[in-house]
């Protein structure tokens, strides 16, 4: 099975089939129609579901027991995180938000277990913690 990180958003996204060396790619990368449909249904407000890959450590490697565990990972996890957020800072219009939910393949259905907002203009994030089954709404 595969972790899949998936974004909601209030507009379409053209999606570039082509492979990028960006450090957030947004595109349908493990799911299928009907898992980002669960999604929707289930965890979002969002009426526009996709995908998002990261180069680095995974964002659901930032949370408590890796800070302790594996602080090394942690760090590159938090930096994961970092470039999402400055990416979706300049796709998001103003005043706009998205939604992500992390979650095994075959698990969207599943109630999460972390629920939480952040702006994308004050951003916690030793505050943060990301793991799978999370729920994140973030506003620009």
């Amino acid at each position: 099975m595969s972790m899949v990180i998936y974004i909601g958003f209030n507009f379409p996204v053209e999606i570039q089939d082509d492979y990028s060396e960006k450090e957030v790619d947004i595109n349908y990368f493990f799911s299928v129609e009907e898992n980002r449909q669960i999604v929707q249904a289930k965890h979002f407000t969002t009426p526009y579901v996709y995908e998002i890959e990261t180069k680095g450590e995974p964002i659901w490697q930032m949370h408590n027991e890796n800070k302790v565990s594996s602080p090394h990972n942690y760090e590159k996890a938090k930096k994961t995180f970092l470039h999402v957020c400055d990416f979706l800072k300049n796709f998001l219009p103003n005043g706009d938000y998205c939604e992500i939910y992390i979650c095994w393949i075959g698990e969207e259905g599943e109630d999460h277990e972390k629920k939480f907002e952040l702006s994308l203009d004050q951003l916690p994030v030793e505050e943060v913690e990301i793991d799978e089954k999370c729920l994140m709404m973030l506003r620009n």
